[in-house]
Parts: structure tokens; sequence; C-alpha cells
């Protein structure tokens, strides 16, 4: 059997978005200077760059690679890893779908820990979580515990100094993954500065994992940000993330050190000059991040949307309630992610294992496919997999964003290319209703005030579930590196859903062919609310600039 392992915001999405969709009325001229003067400044940054010969990524001296710290069976972690152990099974899994608890179940682990924190993120915002989670590293090494924290290079600007600052602090290391070699500057900036390394560039890491004392981990969809965990005021994220224990963790700590020792990482030092001496980047660290102390996270002693009590609790009390039974780790080689020139032209061996699990048990599910993926573009192959399901009598349903949810119109333009064909086929879709989602009645359940479906899950037949950073599109596929856990607990496997039920049931549209072929919604789902007969709750200026330029965004990059 092969293994597993499940946002795909891609350079190439947000570039197009950020330079055909105004954000007000502008006259021609002011939108033409509105243009042009970035524009310049990139063309200006790129000769000079040029010039200097820069223009090449940063390379990071040879330096000894660094391990994972076994576990020590006198940590207070992995006490309460045996306080927590069932009878049967290997390794033990809590789901976490509510953003409060999930947080504070990361920043618990990180207040327990006595011995190392790995983190690996593929964003790692510098807003108050961000902040929030950096200082409890800072106070967690200031305890003794060795931190390794590795972020992706994508979405880091404005960020060296901060990072720096942390890395300053003894027995805390900061890496990114396949840096850039213009530091300033937005996302556009930051490759058009390197168009000779965009094949490199593009390909990022968009794995999630928190390991504490090689004892505990965290996976899953969320990011470190404030939208991950319900605490945006203007918009959050429906995600799921799965606490472990047990054997799995240790699989979970060696895939770590393969992205941490890959040559595709870089100390932040090599990319950030440091302009002060360690202790005076400390004391900026500290009036940096002192906002970041906040009153207690709101939301995190209520039980989450399955009626469980907050995880932080069952941590203090010495025992967690794990669900125990069989599971593998997955994450695709750290080598997927390498150009061309790296691999001698040859992808390495086993880099796609993630895609190539989750196909394997789609192949085999006998009665029911459950996939959830915010971001879905199934491709032709991707039509004919789920169709040929469904005509073995598989039950087959599929929730994703609708456009009014959407943080990629882009994507979304091009998932709905396969609607009709999806439709025909027999596959239920099923679209995210951001108004829905945010109703005062729903916050209870879902925490948002704007819906956006960021959860990435695959149940089969209610017996197994796949859960972690994979989206249902090439550019998970083929282009980013991701990460999942393979649980093999049907209580597990239930809960989830459960979860996509209630999601469907409470906030979503259900899709459907007229007789006339054309696509309706069906507000709320399954219901006999209002049919519409057009993509419903977004705006129409959107409509047409969807329909203007999808056709011209190549899919392979989405």
């Amino acid at each position: 059997m092969l293994k597993l392992g499940l946002n795909s915001s891609a350079f190439s999405i947000s570039a197009l978005s950020d330079f055909t969709c105004a954000t007000k009325p502008l006259d021609m001229k002011q939108q033409i200077l509105n243009r042009l003067t970035p524009l310049w400044r990139v063309a200006m940054a790129s000769t000079l760059l040029a010039l200097s010969g820069c223009l090449g990524l940063p390379q990071s001296p040879p330096s000894s690679p660094t391990h994972t710290l076994a576990a020590s069976a006198d940590a207070p972690l992995s006490k309460v890893v045996e306080a927590s152990r069932a009878a049967q099974g290997t390794s033990g899994f809590r789901l976490l779908p509510s953003g409060p608890d999930a947080l504070q179940a990361r920043l618990e682990l990180a207040r327990l820990a006595t011995r190392s924190l790995d983190l690996q993120y593929f964003i790692f915002q510098s807003d108050s979580t961000g902040r929030e989670m950096m200082r409890a590293l800072r106070d967690a090494a200031a305890r003794g515990v060795r931190v390794r924290l590795l972020i992706d290079d994508l979405y880091t600007q404005g960020q060296d100094e901060l990072l720096a600052c942390l890395a300053a602090h003894e027995r805390v290391e900061v890496r990114l993954f396949n840096p850039f070699a213009l530091r300033a500057g937005g996302v556009f900036a930051r490759f058009a500065a390197s168009p000779f390394f965009f094949g490199r560039l593009n390909h990022r890491m968009h794995n999630k994992l928190f390991v504490a004392d090689a004892a505990w981990a965290i996976t899953g969809g969320r990011n470190i940000g404030d939208e991950y965990f319900t605490r945006n005021d203007a918009g959050n994220f429906i995600d799921l993330d799965v606490l472990a224990a047990g054997k799995v963790v240790g699989d979970m700590s060696r895939q770590f050190d393969l992205y941490w020792n890959s040559a595709a990482t870089v100390p932040i030092e090599y990319v950030a000059a440091r302009s002060a001496h360690a202790h005076a980047l400390r004391d900026r660290f500290e009036t940096l991040t002192r906002s970041a102390s906040a009153p207690a996270l709101a939301g995190a002693d209520a039980p989450d949307a399955l009626g469980r009590s907050s995880v932080a609790k069952e941590f203090a009390a010495g025992r967690v309630h794990l669900a125990w039974g069989d599971g593998e780790s997955y994450a695709d080689l750290p080598g997927k992610a390498l150009s061309a020139s790296q691999t001698q032209g040859r992808q390495e061996h086993g880099s796609n294992l993630v895609r190539l699990n989750a196909l394997e048990h789609i192949r085999a599910a006998s009665v029911e496919i459950l996939l959830t993926s915010p971001y879905f573009i199934p491709g032709r192959a991707g039509v004919d997999l789920l169709a040929e399901a469904a005509r073995r009598g598989v039950k087959v349903s599929v929730l994703t964003n609708s456009l009014a949810s959407t943080d990629q119109p882009l994507v979304h333009g091009a998932y709905r290319r396969y609607r009709p064909a999806l439709l025909t086929a027999g596959v239920a879709l099923f679209e995210l209703s951001p108004q829905r989602a945010g109703r005062e009645e729903q916050r209870k359940l879902f925490g948002l005030s704007v819906g956006g479906l960021h959860t990435k899950s695959l149940v089969i037949d209610r017996k197994e579930l796949f859960v972690g950073s994979m989206n249902f599109d090439p550019r998970s596929d083929r282009i980013n590196t991701e990460s999942a856990l393979a649980i093999h607990v049907p209580e597990v496997a239930e809960d989830v859903a459960r979860l996509a039920a209630l999601s469907k049931m409470q906030a979503a549209h259900q899709l459907r062919l007229s007789e006339g072929q054309a696509i309706e919604w069906i507000t709320p789902a399954g219901g006999e609310g209002p049919v519409h007969p057009d993509e419903p709750e977004s705006e129409f200026w959107l409509k047409i600039w969807l329909l203007l330029t999808s056709e011209f965004a190549p899919e392979g990059w989405l």
C-alpha cells in the first residue's frame, strides 16, 4: 500500500488579481500611473540586481545537520502521552475543529515543552497571533528548549527583522525554505527580480507541522495567522487540525528533519544580515512583540463543534482524550520543490507521496467518498476518477468554496469548467455560503464573521481519514510540497463526516443541473429553499472580471 499525506495560494493567482482588479474607480490616467510606477521600480530593481550579479538565490555555507531530539520518558509531555494511552492502537488522534482551541493547544504545547519545539509552516504571519506564538517560542528557549522554526519564504515580506530578532535568542534557529534574493517589495516584485529562477521559486513548501518534545504533534490546514484561529474581525477560515501522539509523531519528526536539513533551506541570518549585537536584537524583539501579550483567547475554553472540552484544559489536567488506532504520516520529499537542474531533470523518486496515496484510497473506496478542498481543480483525470467511483455505486461528495467565499477567484474560474461533467457523473457538489456561515446562529459552530473554507480532508467509507495541507488541484499535485496524516480510526473518520455534514446543511449551497442542463444552486443544501440561477452572493463586477480573465490563467499554475 502506498502512503499519503493531503493553499496553495500561488504567486500567479495573487499577481494576476493585484494587476487586474481595481479596488475603487479611478480615472484612466491614474490607473496607468498606478500600474506603471510599481512596474518601473521592479524593472529598475531587476536591472540593478543583474548588474551586481545578485540575481541568484541566497546560499548558506555548508553546515552540520541537526536532528530531532529523542523523546524522554521523564518529560512532562511524555507523561501526558502515557496517561492518555488506550489499550489498543499505536497512535492517538484528536480533531481540532475550533480555531481558538487549535491555537491554545499549540500555546500549551509550547508552554509544557522541556526539550524541543519544531515548527514548519507555509505562512507564519507577524500579526497578533504570529507575535504571540513567537513569544511562546522565545519563552520556551529561555527555559532550555531547543527551537527550530522553518517557514516558506513566499509571504515573509517585511518580516526579516522580526525573524532575525527571534533567531538572536539562544537555542532558537530560524530557516527559510526556497528564499528569494529580493527581500523588499511584494510577491510580484520578488519574482520579477529573479526572472531566470521562476521555475524554482514557483515551487513552495506548503506543509504545516508543530512538534513538541517529539511526543505530540499538530498538523492539518492551518497556517499561523489571525484568520486561521477565528481572531480576524474582517473574516476567518473554516479549518481543521489534528493533534497526534504515539508512534506517528516519530515519523513526523523525521520528515521535519528532511526539510530542515535540505539544500533548499537557508538560515535567516544569511538573508537578513544582523545590524546589531545579539542582546540589542533581543531587546528589539521585545519591543516588536510586546503588543502580543493579549488577554485570554476568546472561545478557547468553550466546547468545540463536536461538543468536546478544551484540549488545553485536558493538558493541564494531565490526560487528553484521544482516539487510538493506527495511522501514518506522509510528506512529499523536499526535492519536489527543487528545479529540474538540481535533480538532473528528474523528479525525486517518491516526491509526490501525498497525492499518490490519496488517489489510491479513492480508487479503493466501496461505499462513500467525502472530499473537502478549498481550492478544487480536478482536471479531466480527476473528473474521471470521481466519475468512475460513482459508477461503482460509491456515494461521492465534494465540498469547496463558492465564488463568494473563495480568496482565489481564478482558482474558482478553473474549477467551474468541470462542474457540469461532475454533476452529470453523479458527484454531489456543495459550495460554501459565506452569508450562511457568518449568520449569528452559526457562529457558535463556525465562529466566523465571514465564511471561507480552508479545510483539506478526505474521508473514505467513514473508516479512514486523510487530513493535511493538500488541495485537490494541480499546484498541490505537481508544484508545492505537501504533508498529511492517514488515520485508520473509524471514530475519527466519522467525526469529520459529521463536521462536513454540518457545513453542507447549515452553511453551503448544493449544485444541480436544471432540465436545460444549466447549473442551479439550492440553499440550504438539500432543502426546499430558494433556487439561484447564477453564482449566489457574489458581486456582479467580480463575475465579469472572472469571465474576462479566467481563460488566460494557466490551470497548471493555479
